[in-house]
C-alpha cells in the first residue's frame, strides 16, 4: 500500500466524518486507520482534549459504517480482519498508529485541531477578538494605460471596456477575461494594463492568449492588453501568482519579478516574489522554464523543482513539495516555516497588521494545514493549539504574545 500524503489523508478524514467521502475514500480511511504504527505515549504527551474528541468521532463513524454496510466483503478485499478494524483501547492507540506516516507530531496537532475548531466553532480558545475578520475575497483594481481605474470588486459582471483588438469583461465568479476581437490587431496597438490585488483579496486573470493567472493577496501584474502584434509575451509580477501559460512556440512567455526573469513556452508554475520575503521562489509543476538573473546564464527547472533567488543575487535549485507551494491557490494554508513567515502570509490574506511582544520565541516552526476560507480567529485559534503563543485582535491589528 502506498504511503499517504499527510495532508491528503487528513482531508479524507474530514470527508469521512462529514459524510461526503465516496466508497473508495471511505475504504482508504478505514484501511489506513488500522495500519498505522504505534507510539504509546503520544496522546498522553500531547494532552489535547480536542484530539480525543476527534478520535472518538472517527472511531464512532467507522464503527457505524461497519454496522450499516456489508463490511465483511470489503474487509476481505482489503485483507483486514473485521476484528482488527475495531479500534483498540485506550484512546491513544490511534495516534500511535498515525505516527508512522506523520512523523512530526506538531503537524498532527495542528491539522486535527484545525478540523476540531472548524466543526465546533462555539468552543473557541481565549483569543481576544471584537469582530470576526473574514477570509480574502475577489478584490482587485484594473488600471488602464490612460490611468483609468476600474474597481473589479464593485463592478457588475459583463464587458468593462473595449481596447484595441480586445474586449475586457468580468465574469460572475470574479475573473477578469480578455477576449480577442481582432485576431491580427492590424493597428499594432497594445496597451499596458495592471491589475492590483490588495491585502485581503485574490483574483484570476485570463489573458488574450489563453494564459490563466491566479493572483494572491497583495500582488500586482502588468501586461499588454493584446499580444497579437508583439514578438514576445512579457508580463511583470509583484507578489505571488500561479501561471498556466498557453503554449506558443513563436512567442515565448516571460515573467519579470524583482531581478529575475522566467522564460517559458507553455507550462504551469508558481512565483512567490513578495518584497518583504528574503527570496524569490519559483516552483515548476509542469513543462520547463528557464530562470535567469543578471550576470548568470540561468537555470532550467524540471517539474518538482524550485529556484530560490536571494537578494544578493545567488540562485539555488531545490526539490520541493509542489502541493505546499500552490496550497494558497487551492484555498489552503499549508505551513512548514517559521512563525513570522506564517504571520506575514496571514497579514496579507486577512489584511491585518501584525505586532509582536518582546518575549515571543524567534525560532518557532509551524507545521500543518488549515483552510484559507476560515475566518481569522479560527486560524489563530488553530495555531494557538501548537502551544507557546497567543493572540490578541484589536480592530485589524493582531498582537502575537507568548
Amino acid at each position: 500500500m502506498d504511503t499517504p500524503n499527510r495532508i491528503e489523508f487528513l482531508r479524507l478524514v474530514e470527508k469521512y466524518l462529514d459524510g461526503t467521502a465516496n466508497a473508495k475514500q471511505a475504504s482508504a480511511v478505514e484501511q489506513y486507520f488500522d495500519l498505522f504504527s504505534t507510539e504509546p505515549d503520544i496522546l498522553d504527551t500531547v494532552g489535547k482534549k480536542e484530539l480525543r474528541t476527534i478520535h472518538d468521532r472517527l472511531k464512532s463513524a467507522i464503527d457505524t459504517r461497519i454496522d450499516q454496510e456489508d463490511k465483511f466483503h470489503t474487509v476481505d478485499q482489503l485483507n483486514i480482519d473485521h476484528e482488527e478494524l475495531q479500534l483498540r483501547s485506550p484512546v491513544h492507540t490511534t495516534l500511535r498508529k498515525l505516527w508512522r506516516y506523520l512523523p512530526r507530531v506538531a503537524a498532527v496537532i495542528f491539522v486535527l485541531a484545525a478540523y476540531y475548531l472548524y466543526s465546533n466553532r462555539a468552543q473557541r480558545s481565549g483569543i481576544q477578538v471584537a469582530k470576526a475578520i473574514p477570509a480574502a475575497g475577489n478584490k482587485a483594481v484594473l488600471i488602464l494605460s490612460n490611468g483609468r481605474k476600474i474597481d473589479l470588486s464593485g463592478s457588475n459582471s459583463g464587458i468593462l471596456t473595449v481596447l484595441p483588438g480586445v474586449k475586457v469583461s468580468k465574469t460572475a465568479d470574479g475573473q477578469l477575461v480578455y477576449t480577442l476581437t481582432d485576431q491580427n490587431n492590424k493597428s499594432g496597438v497594445s496597451e499596458k494594463n495592471t491589475i492590483v490585488v490588495p491585502n485581503g483579496g485574490h483574483y484570476r486573470v485570463n489573458l488574450p492568449d489563453g494564459s490563466r493567472i491566479y493572483l494572491n493577496a497583495a500582488s500586482s501584474l502588468t501586461y499588454p492588453s493584446s499580444f497579437a502584434a508583439l514578438k514576445e509575451r512579457i508580463v511583470s509580477l509583484q507578489g505571488e501568482a500561479y501561471f498556466e501559460v498557453a503554449r506558443d512556440k513563436v512567442k515565448p512567455f516571460k515573467v519579470q519579478t524583482g531581478n529575475q526573469q522566467i522564460e517559458v513556452l507553455g507550462t504551469h508554475f508558481n512565483i512567490n516574489g513578495y518584497k518583504d520575503e528574503k527570496d524569490v521562489r519559483t516552483t515548476l509543476l509542469e513543462g520547463s522554464v528557464r530562470v535567469t538573473i543578471p550576470a548568470s546564464p540561468g537555470e532550467i527547472l524540471k517539474p518538482g523543482q524550485q529556484s530560490i533567488v536571494s537578494n544578493n543575487g545567488n540562485i539555488k535549485i531545490a526539490i520541493v513539495d509542489t502541493v505546499q507551494a500552490i496550497a494558497w491557490k487551492n484555498g489552503d494554508f499549508q505551513f512548514d516555516q517559521d512563525l513570522k513567515s506564517v504571520m506575514r502570509e496571514i497579514s496579507r490574506w486577512y489584511n491585518v497588521e501584525i505586532t509582536y511582544e518582546k518575549d515571543v520565541p524567534e525560532n518557532l516552526i509551524l507545521l500543518g494545514w488549515v483552510s484559507r476560507r476560515s475566518d481569522l480567529d479560527s486560524v489563530l485559534s488553530t495555531i494557538e493549539k501548537l502551544g507557546g503563543i497567543h493572540f490578541k485582535i484589536n480592530g485589524r491589528r493582531v498582537t502575537v504574545m507568548k
